[in-house]
């Protein structure tokens, strides 16, 4: 059973990258410092580990070394800061060995799972869209996370909308109409299995967006289908983003019909009511 916080804790993130990730040069202490300094109560240091190449693209390397700083984090921040030891997990299933090997050998407290990529290796951030068939191309990215969330070795589905964010206006549909059985598929099976649904902030910080990753509908959606738990995670790279919009994230739950969101600590949920 999950446990329920009798107390209300004050705001937590649980999606933020260090120097450890790829694309980003920040220590993981001033990122829990940026934290304390915004009233969080706790965080997830989740760093990048790609699998479709993991050992040929050094992910092994910054697995160890991420592991290795959020440890020292948690230690370093006791009593003002939780430190998760996390993981963003990415592409788990194109490299299933190396995926269940790295999982076995750590006892992280969260996973996050991603899909920044289909089988080709290419992220969706370097997509030429002009050449791009939205609708088919979408229909094989939400199979690829279903097939994942079958999987389901993780604790919280990333960004569920992750490719809209790079989609030019001109190609951004106006409704998930054409996906809605796939995501219904995706929603129902994390709801079945006990797993969290990631409302990330990211897409409110790009003014040409204005969005969470994913959006009410689909967060309301996931409650419908019996959804329970609800992660919320900035996906900060620099200080200055460590808990942005948070608070919006966090009404959109409760708008969405969840009165609790869940932060994770050795592996095992912990809910907390949201104000």
């Amino acid at each position: 059973m999950p446990k329920r916080l009798k107390e209300t804790m004050i705001r937590s993130d649980f999606h933020m990258h260090t120097a450890a990730s790829e694309d980003s040069d920040a220590p993981a202490v001033e990122m829990c410092e940026a934290a304390v300094q915004r009233g969080l109560a706790a965080v997830a240091i989740t760093d990048h580990v790609e699998m479709l190449r993991y050992r040929e693209d050094g992910y092994d390397m910054a697995a160890a070394q991420s592991w290795a700083a959020s440890g020292e984090m948690a230690a370093q921040f006791a009593g003002r800061l939780r430190v998760a030891r996390g993981v963003e997990l990415g592409q788990p299933l194109y490299n299933l060995a190396e995926s269940e090997r790295l999982l076995s050998e750590h006892a992280y407290d969260f996973v996050l799972a991603s899909q920044h990529q289909l089988d080709d290796g290419l992220d969706f951030y370097f997509y030429d869209y002009t050449s791009v068939d939205v609708t088919a191309t979408m229909a094989r990215y939400f199979d690829a996370v279903y097939q994942m969330v079958q999987w389901g070795k993780f604790h919280s589905l990333a960004h569920l909308t992750y490719p809209f964010r790079y989609l030019p206006p001109e190609k951004r549909p106006a409704d998930y109409a054409a996906w809605q059985p796939q995501i219904d598929a995706i929603l129902r099976t994390l709801a079945q299995k006990g797993l969290a649904l990631e409302i990330n902030t990211s897409g409110l910080r790009n003014p040409a967006l204005r969005t969470t990753h994913p959006d009410l509908p689909i967060v309301r959606r996931f409650r419908e289908l019996g959804g329970e738990h609800i992660t919320v995670g900035a996906d900060a790279h620099i200080p200055a983003d460590v808990g942005a919009h948070i608070p919006d994230a966090l009404a959109l739950a409760r708008a969405a019909g969840f009165d609790h969101y869940t932060v994770y600590f050795a592996g095992q949920p912990e809910m907390i009511p949201i104000d």
